[in-house]
């Protein structure tokens, strides 16, 4: 009986080797610059090959100093400005041959770089050392954008820089304020800053002013040593604001000068009584946005209104499109909402959903009952009052479940004036 012959196998394809060197290195550029050098040992062609590619990624404490001297020293040290980096990733983690760094930076300026993230742990470091390479990163006139992302204590600022080509800033250590002001008039192209911790300077307020900045991102800001503080936004293209603040420190006072300010997120956690002002304030400083995400967490032994001072009336947002707000919807924080509701004539799409109150909020020796606490949003189809969702408000047909959460909180109010 005849056996079927299994059919010849393939001859295997060399796909890699067929692309041209160009497309090699772009594809090098996407990987860390530890394992880019290890493909010099797959063929002669690839001997040198990594040492072309546009991004460098080194890390500091994947390498003894030798190793990673060696591998720095081929990507960027022995590299012409017939080679020009566009990206460099540093890592470090120890800042003991600061000298070294620095000249891995200094060349990576006549390479024409334009993107740097320089980021690690240098807690232990000496502060000479960190100034130093500040210095030098700040007067890499080719930069673009820079990312520091230190766990250092602080870094210092120099008086002046070279960047007059960066359009964004990203620094997590702490930065003092002034130093921070001084610069900004600098930065004639700065689209895009991200401070992770502000120091206030001295006690008077702080004053963030930019012609050009269109996103901005406050994590934290810390007062100099008093209960309040203030903070002046000037910036007349800014589109996008990002703010949030330690629990633990004060919120600080907001006055903005932002007309073209389209979306802003907003999170704070543990509000407490004293912080209303702040946060009516503030809500008044954005009323130009389309888009507005609130996430507020309250951390008082009673509710409390968290939007609207006493006595007060709600902003008006002429041009709210989206509200996206977390935070207790206990009755005074509803009627609030309501409130903001009404005077938002442009809305399209509305997201409301309930926090239940802390564990704090819950056992405080005042001991409220927890109704105090409970969700007054209307019951969703799931049949609780965790959150409502609307959509369309702008199209009538899609109103009524919107035009009923009014007329409930306009019911109550009515039936309180009656009694």
């Amino acid at each position: 009986m005849a056996t079927s012959q299994s059919p010849t196998e393939p001859t295997p394809i060399d796909h890699l080797s067929s692309l041209p060197d160009a497309l090699l290195v772009t594809i090098l550029s996407f990987l860390p610059t530890e394992i880019a050098a290890r493909t010099s040992v797959l063929s002669r062609r690839f001997q040198h090959l990594w040492k072309a590619s546009p991004a460098v990624d080194l890390a500091f404490h994947k390498f003894k100093f030798q190793s990673f001297e060696a591998v720095a020293s081929g990507a960027l040290l022995s590299r012409q400005p017939s080679n020009p980096l566009l990206r460099l990733h540093l890592n470090v983690t120890s800042l003991i041959y600061s000298t070294f760094i620095s000249s891995l930076l200094t060349h990576s300026h006549s390479l024409g770089l334009r993107h740097l993230t320089l980021n690690g742990d240098i807690l232990q470091a000496d502060d000479e050392d960190i100034q130093s390479i500040v210095r030098t990163v700040f007067f890499i006139s080719s930069l673009e954008s820079l990312s520091i992302s230190l766990d250092a204590f602080s870094i210092v600022l120099p008086s002046a820089t070279s960047l007059t080509h960066l359009k964004s800033l990203f620094i997590t250590p702490p930065v003092i304020s002034a130093q921070v002001e001084r610069l900004l008039l600098e930065f004639c192209c700065l689209d895009h800053l991200r401070l992770s911790e502000l120091i206030q300077s001295s006690a008077a307020m702080v004053n963030l002013s930019s012609s050009t900045v269109k996103r901005l991102e406050l994590f934290a800001i810390c007062p100099f040593g008093q209960e309040t503080c203030s903070v002046g936004l000037f910036m007349p293209s800014l589109e996008f604001l990002f703010l949030s603040q330690r629990s633990s420190w004060p919120l600080p006072c907001i006055r903005a000068d932002i007309p073209l300010l389209r979306k802003s997120v907003i999170k704070l956690p543990l509000l407490r009584h004293r912080h209303v002002t702040a946060v009516a304030q503030l809500l008044n400083s954005i009323t130009h946005v389309e888009e507005l995400s609130l996430d507020l967490n309250e951390s008082e032994g009673y509710p409390f209104c968290n939007l609207l001072e006493p006595g007060k009336e709600a902003p008006v947002f002429p041009n709210l499109k989206h509200l996206d707000a977390h935070m207790c919807f206990h009755e005074l924080n509803f009627e609030a909402a309501v409130s903001l509701l009404c005077r938002s004539p442009a809305l399209q799409s509305l997201k409301l959903v309930h926090k239940d109150a802390d564990e704090f909020t819950s056992w405080t020796r005042e001991k409220r009952k927890m109704y105090d606490w409970r969700s007054k949003l209307p019951r969703n189809v799931n049949g609780n009052r965790q959150h409502a969702y609307f959509s369309n408000l702008h199209l009538k047909e899609n109103n009524k479940g919107f035009m009923k959460l009014l007329n409930k909180s306009s019911t109550r109010k009515k039936m309180k004036a009656h009694n």
